[in-house]
């Protein structure tokens, strides 16, 4: 007996949900603009022109490169000069930052002072 109740329980879900789904194609299709392909739709146009508006307008919004680069330093080093501003299109081999010479100078020295040692 459960059994049946339990059958007859199911295909009523399946009925009412197949009904549900019917209806709500109906509404659908009739919320959708159907046109007759021969008949000839009417279109209004206007002639733009350059308008000055009082009112600002802004926008929000984000914006994506193109392209984006990961960059990273061959050397470590202080920033002495920026000559790119942000947002700037660089080319390759432009060059983007000057680095302060002193550290390097002194690696320089140490590698000079390494290779006289081995010399001896």
């Amino acid at each position: 007996m459960e059994k049946i109740i339990v059958i007859v329980a199911g295909i009523a879900v399946i009925g009412l949900v197949v009904f549900k789904l019917k209806s709500n194609k109906e509404k659908t299709q009739s919320k959708v603009y159907q046109y007759e392909k021969e008949q000839a739709i009417h279109v209004e146009t206007e002639i733009i022109t350059l308008q000055k508006t009082g009112n600002d307008i802004s926008f929000s919004g984000t914006f994506e490169p193109n392209r984006e680069s990961k960059l990273s330093a061959e050397q470590q080093g202080k920033i002495n000069a920026f000559y790119v501003d942000l947002g700037s299109i660089v080319s390759k081999g432009q060059r983007l930052v000057q680095l302060d010479n002193a550290l390097l100078q002194q690696l320089n020295n140490i590698d000079v002072q390494l290779q006289n040692a081995n010399r001896i």
